[in-house]
C-alpha cells in the first residue's frame, strides 16, 4: 500500500510552497537515463556563444580525444610560446620554472595540483611542494606536505575583520600570537618528487628587529636577524631538506608589527607550482591584494605561467547566463589586474569543472549555469588575449562529476562538487598531456623556423 501510495505521487501535478516548487516523486527515476539539465535549445543558445575568433591558435596537431588548450594571445610576448620556451631551456636556467596555479576549493589540499607538479617535475626536472601558508585548515588533509605551525593566529580576504593591507599573495596574512612561534614543514612520500627539496624560503613583513631561525632535519641551524622594513622579506635556507622549521620569539607587543605568510620546499631548478586555492572564492577577491604586495612577492618568486581556475562559487542550481555575464567583467580585471604586474608572463584560464545537483525532478545532472560559464570564461580570454583550457569538457561534459563519483573506486565525492585525490590525478593527466601535447608542437614549429 505504501509503495502504492509513493509511486501515485509521480502523477501529482507540480506543488509550490511559499513560492518554492517541490521536487517530484519518482521511485524509478534510478532506472531511466539521466537527461540534460536544460532544453536542447537552451544547450544551443549556449553553444552559440562559442563564436570563433581571428587570433585564435589552437594546437597545430591535437591528437583525438584530447582537449588542447588555446591560446589567443595578440602579443607574442604574452602567449603561452613563452612559457613553452622557458621550460625547454630550463635545464640551463639559473632559476627554476614557476607556475602560479590560483583556484577554489577544487584544488584545495593540494588536490589536482599535487598530481600536476608530479608529473611535470617528473619530466622537467624539481621537486618539493612550492608555497605552503603559515597556517592551514587543510594542513592534516593535504598529503604533500606534513606542515605544523604553533602560536599562529590566521585571516584571510574571506574574514570579515582582515585588512586588506596585509593580504599576501595566497590572499591570507598570518599574525604571531606570543611565545614560541613556528612552522614545521616535511617532506611525504606522495609521488615522486615529495621528500626532499634543495631550499626553503620564508615569506614575512616585520616593523621591529627579529631573530628568526631555520632548522634543516633536526640539526643545521641558520640564524637571520632581520631589521624592521615596511616591506615583504624572504630569507632562505639550503640543504639535502627532508624537513624544515623556521621559528622565532614574539612577545606581546609583536602581534600587528609582524604579518607571516608561508613558507616554501622546492628545487634550485625544474618546476615549481605554487597552489594558491581559497575556499568559497570565485577569485574576485585577488582584486583586493593590495598591488604592491603582488609585487614584492613576484620580485621573490618571478612566475613564468600564471593559471586562474575559479568558477565553482559563481553559479548555482539557480542561476544562468547573466551570472556567467556577470563573472565575466570580474575575470577581465583579474586578468588585466596580473597582465600589468607581471606584462611578460603568460596566463592560463582553465574552465570551471562539471557541478552537479538534483533538478526539479529528483535527478542528479549539470546545472545550467555551468556551460553558460564555460563559454563566459573562454570569451574573457579572447577579449584579453590569454589561454584558455576546457576542463568541463576534458572530464567529459554533462553529469561527468556524477560518473566520477558513482564509479568504483569513487573519483569524486558524493557532493557532485569536488574532486578526491584519486580524481585529481586523473584530471592532472589530462592537463599535463595538454601541456606536452603544446611543448612538442612549438618545438616542431621552432625546428621549421630554424
Amino acid at each position: 500500500m505504501i509503495v502504492a501510495a509513493l509511486m501515485g505521487l509521480h502523477f501529482l501535478p507540480r506543488v509550490e510552497i511559499f513560492g518554492i516548487e517541490l521536487r517530484r516523486v519518482d521511485l524509478l527515476s534510478d532506472l531511466f537515463p539521466d537527461t540534460p539539465d536544460v532544453s536542447e535549445k537552451e544547450l544551443a543558445e549556449a553553444m552559440k556563444q562559442q563564436r570563433p575568433h581571428p587570433a585564435h591558435r589552437k594546437a597545430n596537431d591535437c591528437p583525438k580525444g584530447m582537449v588542447c588548450i588555446e591560446d589567443y594571445a595578440m602579443d607574442e610576448k604574452r602567449s603561452m610560446d613563452v612559457f613553452y620556451h622557458r621550460l625547454m631551456e630550463q635545464d640551463s636556467r639559473k632559476r627554476p620554472v614557476r607556475i602560479a596555479y590560483f583556484g577554489d576549493s577544487f584544488i584545495e589540499g593540494d588536490i589536482f595540483t599535487a598530481d600536476l607538479r608530479d608529473l611535470l617535475q617528473s619530466r622537467f626536472g624539481g621537486a618539493g611542494v612550492g608555497f605552503v601558508d603559515m597556517a592551514s585548515q587543510t594542513a592534516g588533509f593535504r598529503q604533500t606536505v606534513r606542515a605544523y605551525s604553533r602560536n599562529v593566529e590566521s585571516h584571510s580576504v574571506m574574514d570579515s575583520v582582515h585588512k586588506n593591507a596585509f593580504l599576501g599573495i595566497n590572499c591570507r596574512y598570518f599574525f604571531p600570537l606570543g611565545g614560541q612561534v613556528s612552522l614545521t614543514l616535511k617532506g611525504t612520500g606522495y609521488g615522486k618528487n615529495t621528500q626532499k627539496a634543495q631550499k626553503s624560503q620564508l615569506f614575512l613583513k616585520t616593523q621591529i628587529p627579529l631573530q628568526i631561525t631555520a632548522e634543516v632535519n633536526n640539526g643545521q641551524q641558520q640564524t637571520f636577524d632581520l631589521k624592521g622594513e615596511d616591506r615583504i622579506q624572504c630569507l632562505t635556507t639550503t640543504g639535502a631538506i627532508s624537513q624544515v622549521k623556521w621559528s622565532f620569539y614574539a612577545d606581546s607587543l609583536a602581534r600587528h608589527r609582524i604579518v607571516l605568510y608561508g613558507a616554501t620546499m622546492d628545487n634550485e631548478q625544474g618546476v615549481v607550482v605554487d597552489n594558491f586555492s581559497l575556499r568559497g572564492s570565485g577569485g574576485g577577491v585577488l582584486l583586493s591584494v593590495p598591488d604592491e604586495n603582488m609585487k614584492q612577492f613576484f620580485d621573490y618568486r618571478p612566475y613564468d605561467l600564471i593559471v586562474l581556475h575559479y568558477g565553482l562559487n559563481v553559479v548555482g542550481p539557480g542561476s544562468g547566463k547573466k551570472a556567467a555575464d556577470n563573472y565575466g567583467h570580474t575575470l577581465d580585471r583579474m586578468i588585466r589586474k596580473f597582465q600589468a604586474l607581471r606584462p611578460e608572463t603568460p596566463i592560463l584560464v582553465v574552465s570551471v569543472s562539471d557541478r552537479n545537483s538534483r533538478d526539479k525532478e529528483g535527478k542528479i545532472t549539470t546545472i545550467g549555469g555551468i556551460r553558460y560559464l564555460v563559454n563566459e570564461q573562454q570569451q574573457a580570454a579572447v577579449r584579453n588575449g590569454v589561454a584558455f583550457w576546457n576542463l568541463f569538457e576534458a572530464m567529459g561534459g554533462t553529469a561527468s562529476i556524477k560518473r566520477m563519483a558513482e564509479q568504483k573506486p569513487a573519483l569524486a565525492n558524493k557532493d557532485y562538487t569536488h574532486l578526491n585525490f584519486r580524481g585529481g590525478k586523473v584530471l592532472a593527466e589530462k592537463l599535463y598531456e595538454a601541456l606536452v601535447n603544446a611543448v612538442k608542437n612549438y618545438t616542431k614549429e621552432k625546428q621549421y623556423e630554424d
